[in-house]
């Protein structure tokens, strides 16, 4: 559940608000003299109120359209949408509130469209809008000193860590939002537990179950007393996490409590039902009853395209429907379902960029297309359009195939360059020596004694790892061997052939991939946490450094390295 700022539960409602009702609208008698400031406390004291809300806002809107009053104005065009039922006015109005905001010389206001913006796009599982929402959103905090909306950024592009499987770096971000709502002066209380309940389902997908237990009931005590918003989904999310302990029954329970509590017309809550049908069948399987599992599939499958929620999580139940139909010899249905998972994924693969190991693992998709190639042979007797059909099948499965003969051939480079790279001694670029060539020496202008005196003391720098410090420079460098920087550069480039710069990094990566192969704690740090200590200022400059000399990123280096253990 994303986090946004004080009117969450208006996406509950609906109310259409559009360019010619606000031209329309006339400001009632009762309101005509009431001030912004009364308008407002009438409107946020009031949020459950569909139609009042909507006289509310419309007034605020009129009022300071007519007075020039952006201020408000930006503030009203971003809460209407809340209530806007047509997605494209509902998007047009965030829109029009951020084009106002701009027009403020108080960057604070565009902080609240764009979280709703990131909130919109987030909930119709574009992930992709979804994150440059936020980001945008938390370079203005940040430059605004808003920590409030520093931290909502933060939770949720950990949300969108998780949603992508990337549930290990997910964690920290909730945790860190967790513990900053937990230790506010004012404790918002819809905000603390909507961070509780990310930092559970958190540990649930990082197998911390207990401590996912711990929370989700928690969760529902705090939820059931003062914000009752989040009491189905935290039982539901504890549904999941009994899942996953193996108490198959009281899971079962949990799930289909929560489910029979939410309202499937809710787009807030669409998601927990395509998931809630995900696991119901998940139990089913565990039970052994094929039957009522392959029933809870469907229903998942109708859910996805009337709703177009494309949930890497829910993959499984694509390929369960396709095993059964299989059984079954139901090759309409087969090709049905197998024509939907392409589909399935293609749409996760474009959308987020997202490739699970499962698609390899358990449904191979060379074995997938093979498949749908017998069952087209199958139904060519029985098919009027066999012709059409057949080149519309193979042309995408050529397309497929290209598609993943790509990734497996960029995957295949990866594993040789790792696995050079494990070879005991191996440096990662060509070797750091001194070519000791008499010819160039005498070449590049400098005394032969200058140049073995040169080469004497970088070899015994070297060996204390000067190259670890940061903000090194040929000046610093040459001074410390008595030299001068032109005479070092000049004598780096004739007998290491290669800058300094080039020269340095490549002893920083030498050294760092020989460390992470040894030291396990250093695998954990992060990828800024390692650039800092092998001496790279930034992260970005650390990893284009790592990848031209190993062809290879560090987070792939390390992933792999511990996948090896």
């Amino acid at each position: 559940m994303a986090k946004y700022f004080l009117l969450s539960l208006f996406c509950l409602s609906k109310l259409s608000v559009t360019n010619a009702q606000i031209k329309k609208f006339t400001i009632p008698d009762s309101l005509i003299n009431k001030t912004y400031e009364e308008l407002n406390k009438s409107f946020t004291s009031n949020y459950y109120d569909t139609l009042r809300c909507k006289v509310y806002l419309n007034t605020i809107l009129s009022k300071s359209i007519k007075e020039k009053n952006y201020h408000y104005q930006a503030r009203a065009y971003c809460n209407l949408s809340y209530y806007e039922e047509l997605e494209s006015d509902k998007l047009r109005l965030i829109d029009k509130s951020i084009e106002v905001s701009h027009n403020l010389n108080d960057k604070s206001y565009l902080l609240l469209p764009y979280s709703f913006k990131g909130f919109y796009y987030y909930n119709k599982s574009l992930y992709a809008s979804a994150l440059e929402s936020y980001l945008k959103m938390l370079e203005i905090a940040e430059e605004v000193n808003s920590l409030n909306y520093i931290d909502i950024a933060k939770h949720n592009i950990g949300l969108l860590k998780t949603e992508i499987g990337k549930h290990e770096e997910a964690l920290p971000l909730l945790r860190e939002s967790f513990i900053y709502e937990k230790q506010r002066k004012e404790m918002d209380t819809s905000s603390y537990l909507e961070s509780m309940l990310s930092l559970a389902k958190s540990y649930t997908y990082n197998k911390i179950l207990d401590s996912a237990t711990i929370y989700n009931r928690k969760g529902v005590i705090y939820s059931k007393r003062s914000y009752p918003r989040t009491y189905e989904p935290f039982i539901f999310n504890e549904g999941i996490n009994l899942f996953y302990k193996n108490k198959i029954y009281e899971s079962s329970d949990s799930i289909n409590k929560a489910l029979s509590l939410m309202d499937i017309k809710n787009p807030q809550q669409t998601n927990l039902f395509v998931i809630g049908e995900f696991y119901r069948g998940k139990i089913q399987e565990k039970l052994a009853n094929e039957n009522s599992a392959l029933s809870h599939y469907l229903k998942l499958d109708t859910l996805v395209q009337k709703n177009q929620l494309f949930l890497a999580e829910v993959r499984d139940g694509y390929e369960f429907v396709i095993n059964s139909y299989d059984r079954l010899k139901k090759r309409d249905k087969q090709l049905e379902y197998i024509n939907k998972l392409l589909h399935f994924d293609s749409i996760v693969y474009s959308q987020r960029n997202y490739l699970t190991n499962k698609l390899f693992k358990e449904f191979d998709k060379p074995r997938l297309l093979r498949e749908k190639e017998l069952i087209i042979n199958e139904l060519n007797s029985n098919t009027k359009n066999t012709k059409v059909l057949l080149w519309l099948s193979i042309s995408f499965s050529l397309i497929t195939l290209f598609m993943f003969y790509f990734q497996y051939q960029k995957r295949k480079l990866l594993k040789i360059r790792f696995n050079k790279l494990l070879k005991p001694d191996v440096l990662v670029t060509a070797e750091i020596k001194h070519l000791q060539n008499e010819e160039n020496s005498s070449d590049i202008g400098v005394p032969e004694e200058i140049i073995k005196s040169v080469l004497s003391g970088l070899e015994k720098m070297e060996k204390q790892e000067f190259y670890l410090k940061q903000n090194i420079t040929v000046q610093s460098v040459s001074k410390s061997l008595g030299t001068n920087s032109k005479y070092l550069s000049k004598i780096i480039n004739s007998q290491k052939n290669k800058t300094f710069i080039k020269y340095i990094n490549d002893l920083r990566i030498n050294y760092v991939v020989e460390r992470l192969k040894k030291d396990k704690k250093l695998r954990q740090f992060s990828i800024q946490g390692l650039a800092e200590e092998i001496g790279f200022n930034k992260a970005e400059s650390f990893s284009t450094a790592f990848k031209k000399n190993t062809g290879i990123q560090p987070s792939y280096f390390i992933k792999k390295l511990n996948a090896n253990k």
